[in-house]
């Protein structure tokens, strides 16, 4: 299984981004995914601010992203996830978003075992962090 945080998800939208390929590559490659029910909100705020009055094709892109976020295991933000995702934050100095994203993993993680489990970011600090909570890390 594959857990997005946003700044991996949202590459696969940006050809002209690093990582574009290989981030394609992995959201259609038949793996389960799952992710923060958050991302959703997140990445449409990316494509919003990204597209601004470009309507029509803002509201494709954000078109195939639900379609896509469709295929993920969206999990729930409980309280738990937040106390996790605090936990993050003042162990490894994460952006709130970013925090709630590796805790997301670290719970599936739990559930699934750690070996079958990637954690999946284009984010060098949560990348580092993630690590430091022993997730086996893709960097894009």
């Amino acid at each position: 299984m594959i857990v997005w945080d946003t700044s991996a998800l949202v590459r696969c939208y940006s050809p002209l981004e690093n990582g574009y390929e290989r981030a394609k590559n992995f959201l259609l490659s038949g793996e389960d995914h799952a992710a923060s029910e958050f991302i959703t909100l997140e990445v449409a705020s990316a494509v919003v601010r990204k597209l601004g009055r470009d309507r029509r094709n803002r509201e494709a892109l954000l078109g195939d992203v639900e379609k896509h976020l469709g295929y993920f295991d969206l999990m729930v933000v409980s309280a738990g996830h937040m106390e996790l995702a605090g936990r993050m934050v003042r162990r490894h100095s994460l952006r709130a978003a970013d925090a709630l994203h590796l805790a997301t993993g670290l719970l599936v993680a739990r559930d699934l075992g750690r070996r079958r489990l990637s954690f999946l970011t284009a984010d060098a600090l949560q990348a580092a962090a993630a690590r430091a909570e022993h997730l086996k890390v893709i960097e894009l």
